[in-house]
């Protein structure tokens, strides 16, 4: 079983070797027209971003430019769509994605798609899968974005239940479309218990794959997602949520298998960063940077051929 694993492993790693190019841009793609499909169909809204069409134009551009493009292209979907619902909440939720990207989005390269990952993977009932593979890449600076993307997990519930309840047509005649949105935040137990629960498991996750033993990540997801589930039954215990035990157990177990999966192609899959070895023999100590060549221009690269006695001799 193992072998076949590592066979396909490898063929993988060839393929995606030689046409990462294309590759990472239909990914992109398919990653877009997902999150953006999976986060519209809840407004059963008829404007134009609802038709699948336009959403599938927006991710085959999204495919061949940068990431910052697919994440402002998500945001304004969204508030595109809460545009007719009401149009206060749309300036707050908007002002909300402003701030967020103009404080932590020059932290690092993925937290806008951290940011949008987790109320896509919460809508399909797999959000416990965040913070086990988040862990296993990005640092505890990863952790803000995961607890904003859970906010506005619960701000788009929010909304949309506020539009299920009121009707669009005297949903601005006054602020109560906010009043209901902040009163439904604030007596949101779930929101408070995902947010510790989230940030416990990533801690743990990732304090375990940076600790100096054999093994770590796949013990840090196992202890990850313990973590988790023992977050949400005390808190079902204390606080009376009714969480279902069986359907927690079936969705974190799931989670855990993703990120196995995902920790078993890490290695030989990321190309994008700098790797740093160190080595020693009996005489020096040997510290390598290994850096990706599309990350180089041509013209940087200096190549030091080493040749033995021999063959300098046979040339």
């Amino acid at each position: 079983m193992m072998m076949a694993l590592l066979l396909i492993k490898s063929k993988i790693k060839n393929f995606y070797e030689r046409h990462y190019r294309v590759v990472r841009g239909v990914i992109k793609m398919v990653a877009v027209f997902s999150s953006l499909y999976i986060l519209v169909n809840p407004f059963h809204s008829d404007n134009l971003f609802s038709n699948p069409i336009v959403l599938l134009a927006l991710s085959l551009l999204c495919g061949v430019t940068p990431d910052i493009l697919s994440d402002l292209v998500i945001g304004f979907v969204i508030c595109a769509q809460t545009f007719q619902i009401s149009l206060l909440l749309t300036g707050c939720l908007l002002a909300i994605l402003i701030i967020y990207m103009l404080l932590f989005l020059r932290l690092g390269e993925h937290q806008g798609l951290l940011l949008f990952s987790v109320p896509v993977l919460m809508t399909i009932h797999i959000g416990y899968a965040v913070p086990l593979i988040a862990a296993l890449f990005l640092s505890p600076v990863a952790v803000p974005t995961i607890l904003m993307g859970i906010l506005l997990y619960y701000i788009l519930q929010g909304i949309m239940e506020y539009s299920s309840m009121i009707g669009a047509a005297d949903s601005d005649s006054v602020a109560s479309s906010l009043h209901y949105l902040v009163d439904y935040l604030k007596q949101n137990q779930m929101m408070l218990i995902t947010l510790a629960a989230f940030t416990l498991s990533f801690l743990c996750v990732y304090m375990i794959r940076r600790g100096k033993f054999r093994h770590g990540s796949q013990i840090g997801i196992l202890v990850g997602a313990i973590v988790l589930m023992a977050v949400e039954l005390i808190c079902n215990i204390i606080g009376n949520l009714e969480i279902r035990t069986g359907l927690l157990t079936i969705q974190v177990l799931i989670c855990v298998a993703a990120a196995y999966l995902v920790q078993f192609f890490r290695i030989t899959l990321d190309y994008q960063g700098t790797k740093k070895l160190q080595f020693e023999d009996d005489e020096y100590y040997y510290y390598v940077t290994a850096v990706p060549k599309f990350k180089v221009a041509v013209v940087d690269r200096t190549v030091t051929r080493i040749l033995s006695e021999r063959k300098e001799e046979e040339e």
